[in-house]
């Protein structure tokens, strides 16, 4: 079974570069950014977060666990 994995700041550096690198181990990988433009540039699918703003995160999270039933790592 693949790891469902969330990056916050999934859309650029070291972020992205993490998140592509687990994609291709085989994780289900979902990233977040605070810019729209870079959620439809991404190998992997980006969600839109202001971590500052606690509605955002919860909703996040709970996009994922929607789509995938779970979520087993969360990296910051």
């Amino acid at each position: 079974m693949s790891k469902v994995v969330l990056i916050t700041g999934g859309s650029s550096g070291i972020g992205k570069a993490v998140g592509e690198f687990l994609q291709s181990k085989g994780c289900i990988v979902y990233g977040t950014s605070r810019n729209p433009q870079r959620i439809k540039d991404s190998k992997f699918p980006l969600i839109a977060l202001d971590v500052t703003k606690i509605e955002t995160i919860a909703a996040c999270i709970n996009e994922v666990v929607s789509k995938e039933g779970r979520l087993d790592v969360l990296i910051n």
